[in-house]
């Protein structure tokens, strides 16, 4: 071996270590960046020398530098994502709607209930009494008030879960654009001499915030682009290409949205998508919320039906056959009221069973408390509505336990990430003890091999 082989073995070994160190101290510097995946060089030997003792290794040069990265549990990692922001997602407007029937105040249905059920009760034994009759309007209008703001509370969830799906499409297309042009960048960079791992670290966090706001399937093709589909196989992400979403009023009802491909605007793709934040928010504001809202509409026409019929049947101050206590063309949540004629004259209240003024009528619109006129008559108006509120608390426990499920799955997916793709200090100070020695000696060897040529030349 010359001593020209030699001085390049050594400048080829401290280029190597020098490379290996740099590499270090990357590692290092980002030990807090989010989304950073440790980088390790691969030394590689080049080649060998025929000698007469037989093959000598030549020198060192880094082949790449690599990132230490787990591509299928970095998959496993994005299915729990999408899984958690569509639990998280569910979790949080259940705690909303839990709030506004919050029944501990006690302004909740329930109490409201108890005092009309009492005011009837009162007028009963009281009949001709203006106090009484003013209280019981009182409680009636107190009731259906109550009606009335939780369906737009309920409404305004339903309205809010729309607003956020838009704004969420908004992202979506914005995510998508940017691993598209990441692909690009890669793909440039692989064919040339560029270094990608930053690149592919910035595409790695993208597509978990993807993940998290709509479910997807992707993989790495030959040229490093990361292909991207929805869960029937519809394109999101082609190599260089995006392809956006956009919303559209539903057919049902244009109040809400539908989201759709922008190329082809006719078809809604809500039924495909399963998971993430989009799927929680649709789920909330087309299933959850609409539920909800069914049941407090069921509870509202039933007590202006029973109430309505019983009322009818009596015979007010002014000895008329009863009129309708609540608006008949008024029977769900977002609308029911008292009847106008009541509001106006409270002497129309119909608590007389006949004409000779007795309470027996609001007797029986008060006994409509204990009659099972709900779910298939078995329930009263009271037991419907505790049921009710006790559905709703179900539902929130049963999404905390499933949100608190995904979190801890994703924690301990995460713990295992770092072991492998994150940066230890203490492992890479001891990389660096170990690659700042290989530089020393390459110095030293190529100090050695400058003494030899030195005392070689001054032997002519």
């Amino acid at each position: 071996m010359s001593g020209i082989s030699a001085l390049n073995i050594a400048k080829d070994s401290l280029i190597s270590h020098q490379t290996a160190i740099n590499t270090t101290g990357s590692n290092i510097a980002n030990v807090n960046t989010t989304g950073y995946t440790r980088q390790r060089p691969v030394f590689t030997t080049n080649g060998t020398m025929d000698v007469a003792a037989g093959l000598v290794q030549m020198s060192v040069s880094i082949d790449q530098i690599e990132r230490v990265y787990n591509r299928f549990l970095e998959a496993e990692i994005n299915e729990q994502i999408q899984d958690f922001g569509y639990s998280e997602t569910r979790k949080e407007q259940l705690q909303l709607i839990e709030i506004i029937f919050n029944e501990t105040t006690g302004e909740g249905i329930d109490d409201l209930f108890n005092k009309f059920w009492g005011a009837l009760e009162d007028l009963s034994s009281n009949p001709e009494g203006q106090p009484e009759r003013v209280a019981l309007l009182s409680a009636a209008e107190s009731l259906t008030y109550l009606f009335r703001s939780f369906s737009s509370d309920l409404v305004a969830v339903q309205d809010d879960a729309n607003a956020a799906i838009s704004d969420l499409v908004t992202q979506v297309n914005g995510k998508l654009a940017s691993i598209a042009d990441l692909n690009e960048k890669i793909a440039q960079n692989e064919t040339g001499t560029g270094d990608t791992n930053v690149l592919r670290d910035a595409r790695t966090v993208l597509a978990k915030e993807l993940a998290e706001c709509i479910d997807i399937q992707y993989f790495e093709d030959s040229r490093g682009a990361l292909n991207i589909f929805i869960s029937n196989g519809l394109t999101l992400v082609e190599s260089g290409n995006y392809y956006t979403l956009d919303v559209q009023a539903n057919a049902g009802n244009s109040f809400y949205y539908d989201v759709v491909f922008t190329d082809n605007p006719g078809v809604s793709i809500n039924k495909y998508i399963t998971s993430g934040r989009l799927a929680g928010f649709m789920e909330i504001r087309d299933t959850t919320a609409a539920a909800y809202l069914n049941d407090l509409n069921m509870l509202a026409a039933t007590l202006v039906q029973e109430v309505n019929v019983q009322h009818r049947l009596g015979y007010d101050l002014m000895s008329n056959v009863g009129g309708d206590f609540f608006d008949p063309s008024k029977t769900d949540a977002r609308t029911i009221a008292v009847s106008a004629a009541i509001i106006g004259d409270i002497n129309k209240i119909a608590a007389s069973e006949t004409v000779n003024g007795d309470g027996t009528n609001a007797m029986y619109v008060g006994r409509l408390k204990d009659a099972l006129v709900l779910n298939g008559n078995t329930s009263t108006f009271n037991g419907y509505y505790s049921s009710f509120i006790g559905g709703i608390g179900e539902d929130v426990a049963s999404a905390n336990r499933i949100c608190n499920h995904h979190t801890d799955l994703m924690n301990q997916l995460n713990i295992k990430r770092e072991s492998i793709s994150g940066v230890s200090v203490d492992e890479e100070m001891l990389n660096l003890i170990k690659y700042q020695t290989g530089y020393s000696a390459a110095a030293k060897l190529c100090s050695t091999v400058q003494e030899l040529v030195d005392t070689l030349l001054g032997l002519v």
